[in-house]
């Protein structure tokens, strides 16, 4: 488009301060799209980005809001089957695609990333009741940042090695499965759990639903 100086805008801090640099990308997931960000932003004579919180970006918030009521009827349920994604794959990207293995089965956000946010650099969203739900919580939680680990503090002090979704479900199945294994039922389960330094926020109901 002959397009030589550009500002671009986005309400997620910690997505800004990683395109500028300020912030190290950690997520496997997001290190194709900050290399494809990078090469396209350098093939600008001037390139700026910047941060507005969503508070300031009502209008926007609005209109997707509104977008989806009237695309969505309620009580209703869908089958969506997606044909084709319309990316803009960068050199870089064509080059990682298989390494990466994308997918259109998005993943649920990972729930440790809020407390290792405000953690290692204070950031908080922009919702007063979920900023203010992380505050509480984290004074129960430890982030290790040499072994990029976080941990809970257990009531009797043991460190708790924080889980997400696929390695939690290994650890049910080794547990419960496993050569050391005892096929426990569930209370007794998440226990061994516990013994053996692990958690995460369901632990109990998954553990109950696995046996």
């Amino acid at each position: 488009m002959g397009v030589r100086y550009l500002e671009a805008y986005g309400d997620s801090k910690l997505i800004i301060n990683q395109v500028k640099g300020e912030y190290e990308v950690r997520h496997e997931d997001l290190v194709p799209y900050y290399h494809m960000v990078i090469e396209l932003a350098n093939l600008f004579e001037g390139f700026y980005i910047g941060h507005v919180s969503r508070s300031q970006n009502t209008r926007a918030e609005a209109l997707a809001a509104l977008a989806t009521t009237l695309a969505l009827l309620a009580d209703i349920e869908y089958h969506l089957t997606v044909a084709t994604r319309h990316l803009v794959y960068s050199k870089h990207m064509l080059r990682t695609r298989e390494v990466y293995n994308f997918s259109t089965d998005l993943e649920p956000r990972d729930w440790r990333f809020s407390l290792i946010d405000y953690a290692l650099h204070g950031l908080l969203p922009d919702d007063p009741k979920e900023a203010a739900s992380i505050r509480r919580r984290s004074l129960r939680f430890y982030y290790d940042p040499t072994l990029k680990t976080l941990y809970r503090r257990s009531y009797d002090g043991v460190l708790l090695r924080c889980l997400f979704n696929s390695e939690a479900q290994e650890v049910l199945k080794e547990a419960h499965d496993g050569i050391c294994g005892a096929h426990q039922l569930g209370p007794r389960l998440k226990d061994r759990l516990h013994r053996l330094g692990y958690y995460w926020p369901i632990l109990i109901a998954d553990a109950i639903h696995y046996a």
